[in-house]
């Protein structure tokens, strides 16, 4: 007793206040990582509860697509293309709406051009003559991927085409090139040539409108905050850097000459920022408040890279959005696995698809989601093991045989049963099962949750409900105001099977898994 009154005593004396406070404030976030660690498991022990407000209902969502960039040139022309368009773009397969199709800046036309990946080469709807610096539209150019986008159409699943470019035209770049400048982080396209790339732009736009492509956005831009490198080294894709004012410029532009040419049903999107970080803010803000741009701006765009193991990333521009951007949509107009780590047979592949979907849905509230590249090239790792990002995998360059990788199964467990025009609905959790990790100076490293869940009330009233599970087995129930449910389970040994039919009641969710619920 007496040494414990000692050592009390010269606590009080020696330390001083300040330095007590300094230490707590240095070691809180390391406590409250263990605690929130522990309170996790603790929760995870027990029966998951899932309670779904009907009440509570967000915007109509517009729907889930991929792009064609950089394959449907190829696969266009090829015998198995309409296995392909029925995987992405019918019922019978994914049942995508949202269909990306790439504006190519002419690079497969330009002798300048060094782009090394035959995939990534683009042909242009305008042929440039450099010896007498004049140009002429050739709507036939470009064929097979305008033949896939025309199969695709046919099933009768797509109801918007965005239309949308890597760089401008490389007869309006600075460098003549449709990728980098010769300095790092500079505009590949002169503030004189903005008009022109307006007039390029929509020029072709019209000509799609004409066709009967049902094109609701256009989008200039792609990935300004990336530098696209320098015009001395080959590059890999086309790609533009702008500034801030030079992304203002140039949708300004855009807006000008949509008013010029009167063009109805056709919004501007953008300005597809390449995460959700940098100037992603500063850009939504000031174009969303642009009385210039703002007429004509029908969304606000990001790509989700860089946060797929940091959900708080996706929470605080949630929270930005719902106070600041309160009448716009906002999409996740793109996103891979990048780099690719998992294998194209593997369950994690595919629990990290629906991880990115759920959270970017859930948290940072957008109306639509679309992936990056609907089909794309397979590799072989330094484990053997065959790796890609694309929904569907080509294992040849000429794309004569297409696998289905396990992240495919995940879309589907989305696409297939929320149609255009379902709303969110809150879902509340009985359970915590936030995991957070930091490393020594307090910076996320990790932040997730082991479940993620997702619902939607659908325009037939139906309630859809997509749980990702990256724990172990868990029992769950469910409280909803419908009698009977069908589950869809994906796990390493089974693809989207039907597991369960009838009642509504607890069910089993397995570990490592993707488990769709549709309540009627």
């Amino acid at each position: 007793m007496k040494r414990t009154e000692t050592k009390s005593v010269k606590l009080r004396g020696i330390v001083p206040l300040s330095v007590i406070v300094s230490i707590l404030l240095f070691v809180l976030p390391f406590m409250e990582t263990k605690i929130m660690s522990w309170y996790a498991e603790k929760s995870y022990d027990h029966d998951m509860k899932l309670t779904i407000n009907l009440s509570e209902q967000g915007d109509e969502f517009d729907g889930f697509g991929c792009s064609s960039c950089w394959w449907s040139q190829i696969a266009g022309n090829g015998e198995n293309a309409e296995e392909i368009a029925k995987l992405l773009y019918s019922e019978e397969g994914l049942g995508l709406n949202i269909y990306r199709y790439n504006i190519g800046a002419g690079s497969a036309d330009n002798f300048k051009d060094t782009i090394w990946d035959p995939w990534r080469r683009s042909e242009s709807f305008y042929v440039y003559d450099y010896e007498t610096e004049t140009g002429y539209y050739d709507f036939t150019r470009d064929a097979n991927a305008q033949a896939f986008l025309d199969l695709c159409l046919s099933y009768g699943c797509i109801d918007t085409v965005v239309l949308f470019a890597n760089s401008p035209h490389y007869s309006m770049t600075v460098n003549n090139k449709t990728y980098g400048n010769e300095n790092w982080w500079t505009c590949n396209i002169a503030e004189e040539n903005y008009e022109a790339y307006a007039e390029y732009f929509l020029t072709i736009t019209e000509y799609f409108i004409e066709k009967g492509v049902p094109v609701k956005y256009i989008s200039p831009i792609n990935e300004p905050n990336w530098s696209w490198g320098q015009a001395s080294v080959n590059q890999g894709q086309e790609g533009c850097f702008y500034s801030s004012e030079e992304i203002y410029g140039v949708y300004r532009a855009f807006a000008k000459e949509m008013a010029e040419r009167n063009m109805e049903g056709v919004l501007l999107s953008g300005p597809e920022s390449g995460e959700i970080g940098h100037r992603t803010y500063e850009w939504f803000e000031y174009m969303y408040n642009d009385p210039e741009i703002r007429p004509y701006l029908g969304n606000l765009s990001y790509h989700s890279y860089w946060s797929d193991n940091n959900v708080q990333n996706k929470i605080g521009l949630g929270n930005w959005i719902e106070e600041k951007i309160t009448d716009l949509p906002v999409e996740m107009s793109e996103w891979c696995h990048l780099p690719c780590e998992s294998p194209i047979d593997s369950i994690d592949g595919a629990i990290l698809q629906a991880r990115v979907m759920a959270n970017d849905i859930n948290f940072t509230h957008v109306d639509s989601w679309t992936a990056w590249v609907g089909v794309n090239g397979i590799g072989i790792g330094a484990d053997g093991k065959e790796y890609s990002d694309g929904l569907l995998v080509a294992t040849d360059g000429n794309i004569s045989d297409i696998k289905i990788p396990m992240r495919y199964y995940a879309v589907a467990h989305f696409s297939k049963f929320i149609p255009v025009g379902s709303k969110v609905v809150e879902t509340e959790k009985n359970i915590y099962d936030y995991i957070e990790e930091r490393d020594n100076e307090g910076n996320i490293i990790e932040a997730n949750y082991i479940t993620n869940v997702v619902s939607f009330l659908t325009p037939d009233g139906k309630v859809v409900t997509v749980i990702t599970n990256e724990g172990e087995d868990r029992e769950v129930k469910f409280k909803v105001d419908r009698d009977d449910m069908t589950v869809y389970t994906t796990t390493q040994e089974k693809q989207l099977e039907e597991t369960y039919s009838g009642s509504v009641k607890k069910i089993v969710i397995p570990a490592k898994s993707i488990t769709t619920v549709v309540f009627e």
